[in-house]
């Protein structure tokens, strides 16, 4: 590997030429990330106009990139697809397309080649792979945290249209309700709400019909989120029996959520052992132990 890079350094002008190319993608990575992080910052506001007047936004140089690849490679962007964790994202307005996350992916990647011949250092295109994995891995762990998120909410959305039915107000309203509560798990039933006015379907199933929220609902990886609407939709078709089956299954969702919420904090002193000792036990000893081995070591050291 450090022979191929010596080979390629030996081009005439080709190091610098290659730093150049360095700095130029450097440049582009930092303003697009700048322009992401300004347009999280702004981006309610910005997507209000652009709903308004039907523009889409101007995708930045490195989105733009990561089109052209996904054209000149399908099967690669299919690979790298992450629909899925994107669809999570989408919910709470902080998705970035995957065609941004191609061109991010790739152009760390390139840096780092170029970095790699420049120094002459073969290690550095280990680190251009691993840095090349991390906007996939941060769509993920931020999807996660979303998916989360809708989990602990379902005993509160339960409940929400429980005391709704308990009043005497029928499904369809209790969920236009609970699309104003807010959250992602409420972006959801807005959108299944949303799907219901558009296309005239009903909002739960009737007969062999599935409704829109369960369809809209399919589409989240989440069981406890499917299995929750499924009871949910079989007691909007209870007819007088579906408020007391909904308030039944609103206190099933508190306790078994409640359970689970006791055996995590159960294990959480176990799985906090390992780095109370890594960050402050040995620390800690060293900074003791440290001044009582250094006279030990200089007389070691002097023999």
């Amino acid at each position: 590997m450090n022979d191929l890079i010596l080979q390629i350094q030996s081009v005439p002008y080709l190091p610098q030429l290659l730093a150049l190319l360095a700095a130029l993608l450097g440049a582009l990575f930092v303003m697009s990330v700048a322009g992401r992080m300004m347009s999280m910052t702004t981006g309610s506001a910005t997507r209000a106009l652009s709903d308004y007047t039907g523009q889409s936004q101007p995708a930045s140089p490195v989105e733009q990139f990561g089109r052209w690849l996904e054209k000149k490679a399908p099967s690669l962007a299919d690979r790298l697809s992450m629909k899925q964790y994107l669809r999570w994202l989408e919910l709470t307005g902080e998705a970035p397309s995957s065609a941004m996350l191609l061109g991010q992916s790739a152009l760390v990647f390139i840096i780092g080649v170029i970095l790699a011949i420049l120094m002459r250092n073969g290690m550095m295109l280990i680190l251009a792979f691993i840095l090349m994995a991390y906007p996939f891995i941060r769509v993920r762990s931020k999807a996660n945290a979303v998916r989360g998120r809708v989990d602990r909410a379902l005993p509160d959305l339960a409940a929400l249209i429980s005391a709704e039915m308990a009043a005497g107000n029928p499904p369809d309203k209790a969920l236009h309700r609970a699309a104003e509560w807010g959250g992602p798990l409420s972006a959801i039933v807005q959108r299944a709400v949303q799907q219901s006015t558009t296309s005239g379907l009903p909002l739960f199933s009737r007969d062999r019909m599935e409704g829109a929220l369960v369809r809209v609902v399919s589409r989240y990886d989440l069981p406890a989120l499917q299995s929750f609407v499924r009871q949910l939709d079989l007691a909007a078709r209870k007819g007088s029996a579906g408020p007391e089956q909904m308030q039944r299954l609103a206190h099933t969702l508190i306790l078994t959520h409640k359970e689970r919420a006791l055996r995590e904090a159960e294990k959480l002193d176990g799985q906090l052992a390992v780095p109370a000792v890594l960050f402050f036990f040995l620390p800690f000893l060293i900074f003791i132990l440290a001044p009582m081995m250094y006279p030990v070591l200089a007389v070691l050291g002097g023999d």
